[in-house]
């Protein structure tokens, strides 16, 4: 490597530490354009650049003070979009599909399978877009999301099957059903959920699972607390033929800060749409679609 070469990396490194680069920096579709292969837009994209660019590199990287450390920096393309929610795609339940909520109908959507990388340098030449910008929740929302996408509840499929199942009507009910659909209408109010589950093997026989599911409430929706809980009892309270082979620990919501690290090693994250993401997807895409600005 010539001296001029690595003169350049270390003033990239310098230069981008200076402009304060970190994960989550949003940018404008259209300003990665010439860094990327018309191959990755064709292939990634689907012949079209994203409105947004969001960067999902590790801070750390991001700042690596050696050029070549990480001379790479990944984004995933956003798609901002004039339409509520779906609860389903919040707070990392579904482990393809991402929406963040910008206003009451405008939402930022992300899939997982779109990112490509560029040259960490490229950065130098890149400004933020200041009219959207994601706070520090999603940020935190999107890298949990980002760190789990790929990850999959490990629960028994014999305990999958308590959970869902479809009735004489080829109707899925059970309680896992009634979680699912808790969620997907709380979503906005809900940091999370969590399930404990024993044995944690298959079960052969009758012998019930015992369950318990944990839902998280967001610190500033804490006075809704006892509303919710009221909710999701009553949500909860099904007939004795859609629980069975399940014994009910508890279903209940607790505000995040209750939950503790000896919480968190009983229980296991929850997401929803693992199981019914593609029917939701299907059913949910096209519907009220339009791009903002």
């Amino acid at each position: 490597m010539t001296a001029n070469a690595q003169d350049e990396k270390e003033a990239a490194v310098t230069t981008i530490r200076e402009m304060g680069w970190l994960q989550g920096d949003i940018v404008s579709g259209a300003d990665l354009a010439d860094h990327i292969p018309q191959a990755a837009v064709d292939g990634v994209l689907g012949g079209k650049l994203p409105s947004h660019w969001v960067l999902i590199s590790h801070s750390c990287s991001i700042h690596a003070r050696a050029y070549d450390q990480a001379p790479m920096v990944e984004w995933i393309a956003l798609k901002m979009m004039k339409k509520k929610p779906l609860g389903a795609y919040l707070n990392s339940n579904n482990p393809r599909i991402l929406q963040l909520q910008l206003d009451e109908k405008l939402i930022f959507e992300a899939k997982i399978e779109r990112r490509i990388w560029t040259p960490r340098s490229v950065l130098q030449s890149l400004k933020r877009n200041e009219h959207q910008k994601l706070d520090s929740e999603m940020i935190q929302t999107l890298s949990y999301w980002l760190s789990h996408s790929y990850n999959r509840i490990a629960i028994p499929d014999k305990l999958v099957e308590r959970l869902k199942f479809r009735n004489g009507e080829n109707i899925y009910i059970g309680l896992g059903v009634a979680i699912d659909s808790f969620l997907s209408e709380n979503a906005h109010l809900l940091k999370g959920a969590w399930i404990s589950f024993y044995p944690k093997e298959e079960l052969l026989d009758a012998t019930p699972y015992s369950v318990a599911f944990r839902l998280l409430i967001k610190p500033k929706h804490a006075a809704k607390l006892n509303e919710l809980n009221t909710k999701l009892q009553e949500a909860t309270n099904l007939d004795a033929s859609e629980i069975e082979g399940l014994d009910i620990d508890e279903c209940l919501i607790t505000p995040l800060q209750d939950f503790t690290m000896l919480d968190a090693e009983d229980f296991t994250h929850y997401n929803s749409s693992d199981w019914l993401s593609l029917a939701e997807e299907d059913e949910g895409e096209g519907e009220g679609e339009g791009e903002g600005e």
